[in-house]
């Protein structure tokens, strides 16, 4: 008899979570952390993609983990930042490197006017592959241009993540 579906998928889905971790922040004074859970990438079968997201806010983080976060920027102060790292294991693996890790973000690397974001947030992307995964990672400031003790504090707290 054959299994049903949802089943195998599910069983997909719970051997690619035991192989994949998510990125944890280490705890920090002014940092608010959170962690997702594994799952399958938008669109595609577990067996394809799987990914998890992990959050780190000098802010209360408001949105999903894995969303474009409107309502944490909407909080923010001109001092805050926010972090965004999405760890994933794709077959075929895709990614590019932009970085080697852990990032260091450089004034000249921030942009200001990302789409759906207001031009007072500056942000920075970038992507590398640690192995097998691929990891991207998107840090949000919360005015156009980042102060150096911002970038500071972002890039401290980029060293501190355990992959």
């Amino acid at each position: 008899m054959e299994r049903p579906r949802r089943t195998v998928g599910m069983r997909t889905l719970l051997l690619a979570g035991l192989l994949l971790t998510p990125a944890h922040f280490a705890p920090a004074a002014g940092w608010h952390t959170r962690v997702g859970k594994v799952h399958a990438c938008p669109g595609v079968p577990a067996s394809r993609c799987v990914q998890v997201f992990s959050v780190a806010a000098t802010t209360r983080w408001r949105d999903c983990l894995a969303c474009l976060p409107h309502r944490t920027v909407a909080a923010m102060s001109r001092d805050d930042i926010a972090i965004q790292i999405d760890v994933a294991r794709e077959h075929p693996q895709r990614g590019q490197s932009t970085f080697t890790w852990p990032p260091r973000i450089k004034p000249g690397q921030v942009v200001a006017g990302f789409e759906g974001l207001p031009p007072r947030i500056s942000t920075w992307q970038g992507q590398t592959r640690i192995g097998k995964r691929e990891v991207s990672v998107f840090v949000l400031f919360g005015r156009p241009h980042p102060t150096d003790r911002q970038l500071r504090r972002a890039n401290a707290e980029l060293r501190r993540v355990r992959l």
